[in-house]
């Protein structure tokens, strides 16, 4: 396969997790109940604490999955081997790739919870599936086909562009309007 061919596929995936994502937060924002009315800062904090969980479940995951196979073989000793196999050195990339996007992702949901206008903090549930899912696909496609990992990519990195990007705009605006 020529290198055209391979950035064909990864932009074509790309563009697939874009799809994916905006419809799925379409589809979800208008299945899942509304908040009728102001939340405070405390309960806005707890939602994104909450909304935490499952990300970090994933992540708590990817670790362990790398730390039990390490039992038994060279890589016990990471820095005599970094990975005894394809399948652990895929895992060790995903962990780290998982890794950056959830500290990302963290302080993404974090901010959000306090600067949303409670009409949208239905968002943040949303978020955190999407995240996951976004993750899940990136794994397994990643151990299939590297290039099929995009779509994953895209799901979880676009809603973080997008969350990060209106923060950003909401902490200037607040800034200035002080």
């Amino acid at each position: 396969m020529t290198q055209a061919l391979h950035n064909k596929t990864v932009k074509m995936g790309m563009a697939l997790g874009a799809i994916i994502t905006v419809c799925l937060f379409i589809i979800f924002y208008n299945l899942v109940p509304q908040f009728a009315s102001e939340v405070i800062t405390t309960e806005r904090i707890k939602l994104a604490i909450m909304c935490l969980v499952f990300p970090c479940a994933f992540f708590l995951t990817t670790i362990i999955r790398v730390g039990s196979q390490r039992f038994g073989n060279p890589s016990e000793d990471p820095t005599q081997s970094q990975a005894h196999s394809q399948a652990m050195k895929v895992d060790l990339r995903v962990l780290s790739n998982t890794h950056e996007q959830l500290m990302i992702f963290v302080i993404n949901t974090l901010a959000l919870s306090v600067l949303l206008p409670y009409q949208y903090l239905t968002l943040l549930p949303i978020y955190a599936g999407m995240f996951v899912m976004g993750r899940i696909i990136f794994w397994l496609a990643y151990q299939h086909n590297v290039l099929w990992r995009a779509p994953g990519f895209a799901m979880s990195t676009l809603p973080a562009v997008v969350g990060i990007g209106y923060n950003c705009i909401a902490i200037l605006f607040t800034t200035l309007m002080v």
